[in-house]
């Protein structure tokens, strides 16, 4: 005789369509796919910048292409914009290209992707040095002189 434990039954996973990008949220991360039906595709994961997630590309989209894809870096306009390239070397992960975004716009020529290749995007905000900066370090430096005349009881 055959003893019956519990049976558990389970809904398929499902992911949800996104907007007209061809992109599916699937468990809190993104899975987009850029290509023409019955095409070659690779998948490459973007970390950082615009829209981090898996891409599903085809295999002759290029840096420069995916960087356009994935919102080119998420940037204001001072914001220091570094894109990075890292690629499966003997199961470990070699960065292959480190460049800010202006020089990788100005290349001739963008590096092909290949399957697996991750691409790091870092964005640095540089706020500009103002008015308030200016008045912290006067307020400090006026508060620190009071300071230091009132404890050497200097000008009495």
């Amino acid at each position: 005789m055959l003893g019956m434990g519990p049976v558990l039954v389970a809904e398929p996973a499902s992911a949800q369509q996104q907007g007209g990008t061809g992109g599916m949220q699937a468990g809190g991360t993104a899975y987009y796919t850029f290509a023409r039906p019955g095409q070659n595709t690779i998948e490459v994961l973007v970390l950082g910048g615009g829209r981090s997630g898996i891409y599903e590309i085809g295999e002759n989209i290029n840096l420069g292409k995916l960087m356009a894809l994935a919102g080119g870096g998420g940037g204001s306009g001072n914001a220091k914009v570094t894109v990075s390239l890292f690629r499966l070397d003997g199961g470990e992960r070699t960065r292959v290209l480190r460049e800010r975004l202006n020089a990788l716009a100005e290349r001739p020529q963008y590096p092909a992707l290949q399957e697996g290749d991750l691409v790091r995007i870092e964005v640095r905000q540089r706020e500009p040095f103002g008015w308030r900066d200016v008045l912290r370090i006067t307020t400090a430096v006026t508060s620190l002189t009071f300071t230091v005349l009132r404890i050497f009881d200097i000008g009495q």
